[in-house]
């Protein structure tokens, strides 16, 4: 090896330790920054290679080192693993919240809730029962009958309110997805471009990645990594983001949970209003929510509601009150009317103010007779009446919700699992960047000793004759 072509070799040395170095430290000072993944450099001899022939030689020693490229430690695979078990895992965890705000709105158990007025309610027909006459009883019952129609007008009102600020919710998420999707095609324009000039674009892919796996939280969209290093990303069968290129969505449907039966809520491509096929992720929670879950719910609150008024009415005017015609004093009982008016939970009223006009007595002949009332008191007995139908149906939303909140449990965990898989794959580890450090520059202080040895070597040289 002659000692300009070691310097050459030195000098290469140099620049790429130097090189290896400095992405080093943009290793480091991005080890807490989001979705970066760790770069490293490629480095591979310069070979001294001559044209084979007859008469060739060669002295059988390469012209030192270059880097070849800047790889990004970034496993495809394990990248897209991770965006669908964190697009199940959004999609458990929504649902745990909305069963959990259902739960909340229906406020059972509790001492206060439905069903304890419910019993209260059942009580004060027995206390009339066993008191026909007495005003104060029937003063009682009204009021808890008040107290029940409050509360399940309320408990309506309640998840009708659920509704809307979930409808409103996927509104606004649909937007984050229109955003999220312009910002990845203009990224994949970015990369193409930077591709085709022969330049860096790890950073940008690191942005792209990590816009990708939000939507995939969002939709539970998935991507597919092209030679060109874009990146087209599919939501139910159909390409949302391909290049450049992007697919607005839009949400359609009622606001109001009265109207989902005509107008259900559905979220479309804005192009041609094909559904989305939305099947996982956050916005999947929130269609189930809007289509099924609060729907469901309120159905099933209404039933009990429309139970309740057809059973306490139809045994009701079966009886008499003890209401005075004037100028008389004495009762001239009248066959008892509606005890309720409406037909479900949100239009649900006490049709009566008058406690004469509760018809607690099953004949007009003895006013003050109590056996209309205790039938009234057995409804709570009966297995098709309104206690028994809110008891299951508290129960079966209940079980609803503890399954979901178990396979969320789950679910966290299998997502943990696999981020931390492609942390520990593509994310920065500080001891070995230390340890990359500390090679990098005994390589570099190697390289420069070598320069000062071939220093000495050729100044030895040249004053030889001296």
């Amino acid at each position: 090896m002659s000692t300009f072509s070691g310097l050459n070799t030195a000098l290469s040395a140099l620049y790429a330790q130097r090189r290896a170095l400095d992405l080093t430290g943009q290793n480091i000072a991005n080890a807490n920054t989001e979705g970066y993944s760790r770069q490293r450099v490629e480095l591979s001899p310069v070979e001294n290679l001559s044209t084979p022939a007859r008469w060739s030689t060669s002295q059988g020693v390469g012209d030192g080192v270059r880097i070849t490229d800047v790889t990004r430690l970034h496993d495809e695979f394990m990248t897209n693993r991770t965006r669908a078990e964190r697009g199940l895992n959004e999609y458990l965890q929504a649902q745990s919240m909305v069963f959990g705000n259902v739960e909340q709105a229906l406020g059972e158990p509790s001492d206060n809730g439905l069903q304890a007025q419910l019993a209260d309610y059942w009580s004060a027909w027995s206390d009339v029962a066993n008191r026909p006459g007495d005003i104060s009883a029937r003063t009682q019952l009204l009021s808890r009958a008040n107290t029940v129609a409050s509360t399940m007008g309320t408990t309506r009102q309640n998840l009708d309110n659920l509704f809307g600020a979930t409808r409103e919710a996927l509104d606004a998420d649909v937007a984050v997805v229109n955003q999220t999707s312009a910002g990845i095609a203009d990224l994949n324009d970015r990369i193409a471009l930077a591709k085709t000039a022969n330049m860096p674009t790890n950073e940008l892919s690191d942005q792209r990645d990590q816009l990708v796996l939000k939507l995939s939280e969002l939709t539970g969209a998935t991507g597919r990594l092209n030679d060109n290093g874009t990146v087209d990303v599919s939501l139910g069968g159909n390409l949302l983001v391909q290049g450049d290129t992007v697919r607005n969505l839009k949400a359609v449907g009622s606001t109001t949970v009265d109207g989902i039966a005509v107008n259900p809520v559905q979220v479309v491509y804005a192009d041609n209003n094909t559904s989305a096929g939305i099947t996982t992720g956050k916005m999947a929670s929130g269609l189930e929510a809007l289509t099924s879950t609060i729907p469901n719910t309120v159905a099933g609150l209404d039933s009990v509601a429309n139970t309740l008024i057809q059973k306490v009415n139809a045994q009701h005017a079966q009886g008499y009150d003890i209401s005075t015609t004037p100028p008389s004093s004495t009762p001239t009982p009248q066959p008892g009317g509606a005890f309720f008016t409406g037909t479900s939970a949100k239009d649900i009223r006490v049709a009566i103010t008058d406690p004469t006009k509760v018809a607690a007595s099953s004949t007009a002949t003895t006013s003050y007779q109590g056996d209309n009332a205790n039938a009234l008191a057995a409804i709570a007995q009966d297995p098709q009446g309104p206690d028994t139908q809110y008891r299951n149906f508290v129960v079966d939303v209940g079980i609803q919700a503890q399954t979901i909140n178990r396979r969320a449990q789950a679910q966290q965990v299998i997502a943990d699992d696999a981020t931390s898989a492609e942390q520990a794959e593509s994310g920065v580890s500080l001891d070995e960047e230390m340890t990359n450090l500390l090679q990098f520059q005994r390589a570099y202080e190697a390289a420069a000793k070598v320069i000062s040895v071939v220093d000495t070597t050729m100044d030895t040289l040249i004053n030889m004759k001296r």
